[in-house]
């Protein structure tokens, strides 16, 4: 591949990098924490447990972040749960919903088997785009149950055995999936695959908060012309009709830029507090962001657990018994 073609297809396929970058990431992860379990269960070489895993744990997070408000202290059981949550928040504040277009690891899976549904059927199916309030009502359910906690029901939820091994729990979830559990993930998987990005655009509760937040932020998509070739409206994955629109600045726009990338003419650009930024520039400043959080909490010794070796050993021994 010459030098003009390889840049050609950096340009074409710049986002799927980020994506296939953090979902390799999570990945490894996984694969990681795997092992890591392996070893207390049936005696594997030892492996360190990943913490970046922690970021697969928004929801004790949003305790930990009550926490920190409440009762003024970080968590030290997972205390990587909430750098990463803060920063998803500030980023979602300041870009807009970039995450979820360039880095959410389940956003790019949701993704790929849209895509094969595509390749199957022919087309994917818009949806009923007022089946977007279940995302929001799951949201208000999970801050309904931890908004009225208590300062000691918080110490008690962070300090409790669950929340020390809550990956763990997660990772057997998985591992050990019950008959509801495979039937309702086998239907998201078959409405994903006709409906584009089902999980994203109508279950998700994280996307459901970070587009709340993102009313704030001053970025946006602005249009200074068009001629209604609509190719913007096809390549959007949140069926925004944005040939119809003077700018793009809503809670669905998950900033994927892909309008940007397809408008033929260059009528569409990214702007942030009114000046423009590169599509180029744009999740280098996100990845940068969350990055930053973790050199600062890494620094100031708010990354690790303050768990030990001992202290693992103990609770995976017991954790078929451990519940909420």
């Amino acid at each position: 591949m010459n030098e003009t073609k390889w840049r050609s297809f950096i340009i074409e396929h710049y986002r799927r990098f980020f994506q296939v970058f953090f979902f390799t990431l999570a990945t490894y992860s996984w694969v990681r924490l795997y092992l890591f379990v392996k070893h207390f269960d049936a005696g594997w070489p030892y492996v360190s447990r990943p913490v970046s895993i922690e970021a697969f744990l928004p929801i004790g997070a949003l305790v930990s972040l009550k926490n920190l408000i409440v009762n003024h202290y970080i968590d030290p059981i997972h205390p990587a749960a909430l750098v990463i949550f803060l920063s998803i928040i500030l980023s979602a504040v300041l870009l807009k919903r970039g995450f979820c277009g360039w880095v959410c690891p389940v956003g790019f899976l949701s993704e790929m088997v849209s895509l094969a549904g595509k390749k199957i059927s022919g087309k994917n199916l818009r949806g009923f785009s007022y089946a977007r309030i279940i995302k929001y009502l799951l949201l208000l359910f999970f801050l309904y149950l931890i908004l009225p906690m208590r300062p000691e029901e918080l110490t008690a939820f962070i300090f409790s055995p669950y929340w020390a091994i809550a990956d763990v729990k997660l990772l057997d979830f998985w591992l050990k999936p019950g008959t509801l559990t495979i039937a309702v993930t086998a239907l998201i998987i078959i409405l994903t695959l006709f409906v584009r990005n089902f999980w994203c655009r109508f279950l998700c509760p994280y996307g459901a908060l970070l587009s709340i937040l993102s009313y704030l932020s001053p970025a946006r998509i602005e249009k200074t012309d068009c001629t209604y070739c609509r190719r913007c409206d096809e390549v959007c994955p949140s069926f925004i009709e944005i040939s119809e629109r003077e700018s793009v600045n809503g809670p669905e726009c998950i900033m994927c830029l892909e309008c940007v990338k397809t408008c033929p003419h260059d009528y569409l650009s990214l702007k942030v507090a009114g000046k423009s930024m590169s599509r180029f520039i744009y999740p280098l400043t996100i990845v940068a962001m969350l990055f930053g959080f973790f050199i600062i909490a890494k620094l100031s010794g708010h990354w690790d657990s303050i768990l030990t070796y001992e202290d693992y050993k103990k609770l995976l021994a017991l954790r078929e018994f451990i519940g909420h």
